[in-house]
C-alpha cells in the first residue's frame, strides 16, 4: 500500500539529487551541496527499510528476483543506452566503459552515467537487509527481534567499514551497501513506531503532534551542526565527511526527519501532495535519465529558447539556476511518463493518505 507522504518524501529527494548535480552553478563544497548532500541519498535508504518487510509466502530467491527485476535490469537498459549516447571513440574506451558497467560503481568515470551506480548499491543493500530481518526471526518476542536486528546492522556496518578503511571498492558498491545498514533500519524502526501509534488509536492525536514536533525542534539543530562540522560527504565516493561516520549519520537521520515530517505536512495539501508524489512515483528513472537530459537540454532545448534564456543559461544567476533546475527536472519527469507502461494506472486504492 503506498503512502502519500513517503512519495513525497522521494519526491523531495530526487529534486534534491538534482539539485546538487547542477555543478556548473554551485561548488563542490559550498554549504548549499553540504546540505543537499547530507539527505538525498539517505532518504531513499531509510524508505528502503521502511518498505523491506518478510513475507510469509516469499522464497528468498523470489525475493532476490524481484529485486533484480525492479532495480538491476533498469540499471544495465540504463548502462547500456548510456554507453551508447556518449559513443567510446575507440575499442578500448567502449571496452573501459562495458567493464564500468559490470563493475557497477561510480568512480574512475567508469559510468558514463553516473548517479545510475546508486541502484547497484541499493540493490545489495536490500539483500544485506533482508538478511538482517531473517536473523530478527531468531527473537521470539518484539523487542528480542528488534534487538537482534540491531546488533546485525551493527557488525554489518563495522565489517563494511573495515572494509572501506582499507580503502578496497567492491563491485556494485558492496562495502558501501553494508555502512549504510542503519539507514534501513532506522526505516525499519519508524515504521514500527508508526505502527504502533496508528494500533494505539493516535494517529490523530495532540500527543503525536507534539512529539513529532519536539523531535523537530531537536533535529533541526543537530542537523545543521553536524553538517557544518562535517562538511561535505559523499556517499558514492565513500567519503562520510571531515568527522567520520557518526556524524555523517546524525545528519542524515536529522534531516531525513524533517523531510519525512515536511512530507507529512505537505500531504494535507493536494496539489502540493500531487507535484511532488508524481515526482516521488518516478523518481528511479528521473535518476536514471536526468543527467542524459541534462546534455540533451544543453545541445537541443536551450538553443530553441528565447535570447534571455540562452544568455542566462550558465550564468550564476536567479534566471540561469532556475531555468537549468526546472527545466531539467521537468524534462526528466516526462521522460520516465514516457518509459512507463501504463502511465494512467489508478493508484487511489493502493494509496494511503498520511
Amino acid at each position: 500500500m503506498r503512502k502519500t507522504y513517503i512519495d513525497i518524501a522521494k519526491g523531495i529527494s530526487i529534486l534534491l539529487v538534482i539539485l546538487g548535480h547542477m555543478n556548473r552553478f554551485f561548488e563542490y563544497d559550498g554549504r548549499l551541496n553540504q546540505v543537499v548532500y547530507s539527505v538525498q541519498l539517505p532518504v531513499f535508504l531509510l524508505i528502503g527499510g521502511y518498505w523491506l518487510r518478510l513475507k510469509e509466502q516469499e522464497t528468498p530467491m523470489e525475493f532476490l528476483a524481484g529485486k533484480f527485476y525492479r532495480l538491476m535490469q533498469p540499471y544495465f537498459l540504463f548502462a547500456f543506452f548510456s554507453i551508447i549516447y556518449t559513443w567510446p571513440k575507440d575499442a578500448g574506451e567502449f571496452g573501459y566503459y562495458v567493464a564500468g558497467m559490470l563493475w557497477g560503481i561510480g568512480i574512475c568515470n567508469y559510468l558514463p552515467n553516473l548517479p545510475i551506480w546508486f541502484l547497484t548499491m541499493f540493490f545489495v543493500a536490500n539483500i544485506w537487509f533482508y538478511l538482517i530481518l531473517w536473523t530478527g526471526k531468531l527473537g521470539k518476542k518484539p523487542w528480542q527481534s528488534y534487538l537482534l536486528e540491531g546488533v546485525a546492522v551493527l557488525l554489518v556496518m563495522f565489517a563494511g567499514w573495515k572494509i572501506k578503511v582499507r580503502e578496497v571498492r567492491l563491485p556494485w558498491g558492496f562495502e558501501l551497501a553494508m555502512i549504510l545498514q542503519g539507514f534501513f533500519f532506522a526505516g525499519h524502526l519508524w515504521r514500527a513506531c508508526e505502527d504502533w501509534w496508528e494500533r494505539e488509536g493516535l494517529i490523530f492525536g495532540k500527543r503525536k503532534t507534539a512529539v513529532l514536533l519536539l523531535a523537530a525542534a531537536i533535529a533541526l539543530p543537530v542537523w545543521l551542526l553536524c553538517v557544518k562540522w562535517n562538511g561535505r560527504v559523499d556517499i558514492n565516493a565513500a567519503w562520510f565527511g571531515h568527522k567520520g561516520l557518526w556524524s555523517f549519520y546524525l545528519a542524515a537521520l536529522a534531516g531525513s526527519y524533517l523531510i519525512l515530517l515536511a512530507s507529512a505536512a505537505l500531504a494535507k495539501c493536494p496539489p502540493a501532495a500531487w507535484v511532488f508524489s508524481l515526482f516521488g512515483k518516478n523518481s528511479m528513472v528521473i535518476m536514471a535519465t536526468h543527467v542524459p537530459v541534462l546534455l540533451w537540454l544543453d545541445g537541443v532545448i536551450t538553443p530553441l529558447m528565447p535570447a534571455v534564456i540562452q544568455i542566462n543559461n550558465r550564468s550564476k544567476n536567479w534566471i540561469g539556476i532556475a531555468y537549468h533546475f526546472a527545466a531539467i527536472a521537468l524534462l526528466s519527469l516526462f521522460v520516465s511518463l514516457l518509459l512507463k507502461k501504463n502511465p494512467y494506472e489508478r493508484e487511489k486504492k493502493n494509496t494511503k493518505y498520511t
